[in-house]
């Protein structure tokens, strides 16, 4: 069969198609062959064969393992290709390969490839020696084989060991991987991936650390120990011999070899020293480290700039292991190291000696060492060869910098050394400003004048820093006591002078970006002044390039966004007087706001400029509706093109931004806007298309539904000529149909509730019973969440009008060989937990108490899971193989006392204002989250974010039923943590509420 297959794996390799795909199709006809992987370990390992058919056998195994050996893999087809016999065949012929010190270094390390993907599968299960035979072989592996161990340890520390495992393992792990690491005779890069896989094991570490504190603590401080001498000595090792372009070009050049080693290691170091510091601050020598670390970096500066300032070598490059190995990138982790050392409690003590006012002025030493400090900043702040050229070519690059930089103390570029003092000034104030701390403006003064030279500099890169610098100065500048309006304006007027005048894209962007830093900080008159003019100089700049690819220009996209957003919302009620929402739109016409930070910077710009409408009044609203919704209707007429995300995207921004402005609206709504925005909504829904442009679309029919029934069931669609109650009841049932995904109707609960709390019987008649049936039946087979927290809600709010009329129609509805009553209320309770939105949970809490007040006895014989059941006779962390054989279980308990168990997990632990807090007990704490939902969290809860009316309802609910008999059963049957917490908070509450009586309150 080897011979065969050679034949076909040469040709896999033609430049030709037809050969080439005919080899392809042979290949996948022997994947059911049981000597097929047998034959292609063969040829992998035979060094007769040439290497090119050898590696090309081993890719084709990788590829069969893949999608053949264990469903585990994410690759795997649904069949498996290997018996048991094959794979233990396979595994050890691969496991000699892979030791095999006389094999080529490359079929070893495609070899410790496959194995590791084999382990992903197997191990420790159905492979647990195969730690033990790794690191039985350090005493005998050459570079290559040592490569190939690491490789499949790599996989096995980072996805194949559980915490006990790795727990037991460590010792030999770690004495395996310092022996790689320290022994000379091996290569530096290997000695340096060594290190990297090491570094690997503190995320277990880093686990473990809170189970087994004394025991990890204890081995983490005998790693230093026996670590440490090393991790010095190689800090202190001065670099080699700088190779020169050709010797770097050369491919087994030494010196170049040795150079790219030294540093590949250094990196190694320096990340573990940061991983372990980072874990446990106080077990590493930080003071001696950070001397050592420092040296270090200022021994660098000179290589540094003749290599990337002076020079033109390439940067930020990686082995194909993964490994840093180009001299920026360590002097990075220089840097990073020591901004980690600073928090360092005996670094601190020393530096604030050293910084002592009288100290620094008596110490001429001290004075000396901070302006080496300073020297070295502007130093590695300065523009590499190879940024300036980019910068060059695309101003963009130039934005998505200065963007990255305001976070990341990295070296980064800027325009000589002028340039990068300027720069440093700048990181020194922001650095003030994110801590509070105020600058004083005779020490601002000073830098005014040289930032002002700078601004009208030759250099286009000196001019550009000198704005955004001085933007920076005056931001500064205007929170101190001492602000100067006039010298604000005049500078923003400089900046916004450059926009129409400098001859240099990379000024006119700079200054666009610091726009936002102006009006924010000047008097509102004078920002309200600046508003047209910033405007107009915006888009006379976008005249002048070319938007139609915006993958070519997201930064400066970005850019303009965010200055548009910040423009609108330093003043929203002027938002009329200028053409931001001109611009803003027609940027989105381009495909701006594609990801989500410009769809969020274009969303916040027209939500404050919405509210600031509605509160001037009814004709300023519609005046911004006349402005916007022409456009924003037009793109929902969009064609896909050539580029279908872009129009994805166009649409969803567009029906967000109709959501928001119904949303934001007092009825009615303007003339004009549910006739030519319905239709074209109600078009989207009917329409294929991206699940969340039918969720946008339908919460955009919602708010406008809910704003203006009256207008929306007056209104006949045009193309279908049916009134608005009917088109509502058509987009629902299309919504809920079966070839509609959940994700795509993942909205329509709102819709549907809301049609029927505004249309009533009166106008819904039958069809208000044959919706709810649709709802109850898709609820049933609905899997997404949001889509069964959806469908829930409806008869949460239903049942807060009627409880018993929605019982009965749910109890008699079939639906399969069960009724309407049991799928709706097993699907309710059993996703309770999940739902989120501040009012939906309300709504849920208040109807579940409705239905349990019922006291429905068809209600209480449905049956639903309960409490997960877990295994105790194991702490270990489950594989995936585990958790396929032993999946998740639940008890089967009443629908009553599950509903029980659901409202007790949303009772709050009340704090009383006029008393320390009377709660004692450890039950999880219920907030509000960013997105309006409520989540867990360990601390306390700030009252104002509790639903105070509805934790009140519940309190008294328990307070009440508390006394019934019935309940006393049910409260019997829950857990102990289930009952201190209920009988903890009702308690608690009723104290509250006897303090304020006896206050007044």
């Amino acid at each position: 069969m080897e011979n065969q297959l050679l034949a076909i794996l040469a040709a896999t390799q033609s430049s030709e198609a037809p050969p080439r795909l005919a080899a392809e199709q042979q290949l996948k006809g022997l994947y059911s062959d049981e000597a097929f992987p047998g034959a292609l370990v063969a040829i992998g390992a035979h060094p007769d064969v040439a290497l090119p058919e050898r590696l090309v056998a081993l890719v084709v195994l990788k590829q069969l393992v893949g999608i053949g050996w264990s469903s585990v893999l994410e690759e795997f087809e649904g069949k498996i290709l290997f018996n048991d016999d094959v794979k233990l065949d396979i595994k050890n012929r691969l496991l000699a390969i892979v030791f095999d010190g006389s094999v080529n270094s490359k079929v070893i390390n495609q070899t410790a490839v496959i194995v590791s993907k084999i382990a992903r599968a197997e191990f420790p299960e159905d492979w647990p020696t195969l730690v033990d035979l790794l690191l039985s072989q350090q005493s005998t592996a050459n570079d290559a084989v040592t490569e190939a161990i690491l490789i499949v340890l790599s996989e096995l520390i980072q996805d194949g060991l559980d915490e006990d495992q790795f727990y037991l393992s460590a010792p030999g792990l770690v004495k395996f991987f310092h022996g790689v690491a320290t022994d000379g005779s091996k290569k530096l890069l290997v000695r340096a991936h060594a290190l990297n896989v090491f570094k690997m094991c503190f995320d277990s570490v880093e686990t473990l650390k809170d189970r087994e504190e004394i025991g990890i603590r204890e081995f983490v401080r005998e790693i230093c120990e026996s670590w440490l001498s090393f991790f010095k000595d190689v800090l202190n090792e001065g670099m080699p011999t700088l190779p020169t372009v050709e010797q770097e070009n050369e491919a087994e050049n030494e010196v170049a070899t040795t150079w790219r080693g030294v540093i590949a290691l250094k990196i190694q170091v320096i990340a573990t020293l940061v991983r372990i510091q980072y874990i446990y601050p106080d077990i590493l020598p930080t003071q001696e480290l950070f001397v050592a670390c420092w040296t270090a970096l200022q021994a660098h500066g000179g290589p540094y700039y003749a290599s990337f300032v002076d020079g033109d070598k390439q940067n930020n490059l990686v082995t194909a292991n993964g490994l840093p190995y180009t001299f920026d990138l360590l002097v990075i982790e220089e840097i990073d190291f020591l901004q980690t050392l600073l928090d360092a409690p005996d670094v601190r003590v020393r530096l604030d000696a050293m910084f002592d006012n009288e100290q620094l002025g008596k110490d001429n030493a001290i004075s000396e060492w901070v302006m080496v400090v300073m020297g070295s900043l502007v130093n590695f702040s300065a523009i590499t060869s190879e940024s300036e050229g980019l910068w060059d070519i695309d101003f963009n690059v130039f934005l998505s910098e200065e963007t990255f930089i305001e976070t990341n103390n990295t070296p980064r570029s800027s325009w000589r050394h002028k340039e990068a003092a300027l720069f440093q000034l700048q990181q020194i104030v922001d650095e003030h400003k994110s801590e509070s701390r105020a600058i004083h403006t005779n020490v601002l003064g000073q830098c005014i004048e040289y930032i002002a030279s700078a601004m009208n500099e030759v250099g286009h890169y000196l001019r550009a820093r000198g704005h955004i610098v001085m933007s920076t100065v005056m931001t500064a500048w205007m929170a101190g006591p001492e602000g100067n309006p006039d010298m604000i304006l005049a500078y923003a007027r400089q900046s916004l002078k450059a926009i129409d005048e400098d001859d240099s894209e990379i000024v006119k962007t700079s200054c666009i970006r610091i726009m936002s830093a102006y009006l924010l900080i000047l008097p509102d008159g004078a920002a309200t002044e600046m508003q047209a003019a910033v405007v107009n100089g915006i888009a006379k700049f976008l005249d002048t390039q070319d938007m139609q690819d915006m993958d070519d220009n997201v930064d400066l996209v970005d850019t303009v966004l965010q200055t548009l957003r910040d423009l609108i919302m330093a003043n929203p009620s002027t938002c009329l007087e200028h053409n931001a929402f001109d611009v803003m739109l027609a940027l989105v016409k381009l495909g701006a706001a594609r990801d989500e930070s410009t769809f969020i910077l274009v969303d916040e710009a027209f939500e404050s400029a919405a509210q600031a409408m509605v509160k001037n009044g009814t004709d300023s609203y519609s005046q911004l509706c006349f402005k916007v919704m022409p456009a924003l209707v037009a793109n929902l007429d969009a064609k896909p093109d050539e580029d279908q995300e872009k129009t994805t995207a166009l649409i969803d921004v567009s029906l967000n931004l109709i959501k928001l402005l119904a949303a934001t609206a007092v009825e009615p709504l303007p003339e004009g806007f549910i006739s030519e925005a319905m239709p074209r909504i109600c078009r989207v829904i009917l329409a294929e298309g991206d699940f969340y442009l039918h969720q946008q679309a339908t919460l955009a029919i919602k708010e406008i539904l809910s704003n203006d029934p009256a207008k929306v069931f007056a209104w006949v669609d045009p193309e279908f000529q049916k009134g608005g109650v009917e088109m509502m009841l058509l987009v629902i049932a299309h919504l809920l149909s079966p070839q509609v995904d959940d994700a795509s109707a993942a909205e329509v609960g709102d819709l549907a509730v809301t049609l029927v709390e505004k249309a009533g019987p009166e106008l819904l008649g039958d069809s208000m019973r044959e919706l709810l049936q649709v709802c109850a039946v898709r609820l049933g087979t609905a899997e997404h969440v949001g889509l069964v927290q959806s469908l829930a809600i409806v008869f949460a709010r239903l049942s807060l009008l009627n409880t018993q009329d929605v019982l009965n129609f749910l109890a008699e509805i079939p639906i399969g060989q069960t009724t309407g009553l049991a799928v709706v209320t097993k699907k309710w309770l059993e996703n309770s937990t999940h739902f989120v939105g501040f009012e939906a949970i309300r709504h849920n809490i208040m109807a579940l108490i409705a239905i349990y007040s019922a006291h429905d006895a068809r209600f209480t014989a449905i049956q639903v899971n309960g409490d997960l059941i877990v295994d105790h006779t194991t702490t270990r962390i489950k594989t995936r193989s585990m958790a396929k054989a032993n999946p998740i279980r639940y008890t089967v308990i009443s629908a009553e006392l599950k509903l029980v168990k659901l409202l007790v997990n949303e009772l709050v632990p009340t704090y009383p204002t006029v008393s320390s807090a009377y709660c004692t007990g450890q039950a999880k704490r219920t907030s509000v989250g960013s997105d309006n939902s409520w989540s867990t969290e360990s601390g306390g809860i700030s009252p104002v974010k509790a639903d105070d009316e509805t934790q009140k309802y519940l309190v008294q609910f328990f307070a009440t039923a508390g006394m019934d008999a019935h309940f006393q059963q049910l409260f019997a049957e829950l857990t102990a943590a289930e009952q201190v917490r209920l009988i903890e908070v009702v308690e608690a509450h009723q104290l509250m509420v006897a303090q304020q009586a006896s206050l007044g309150q």
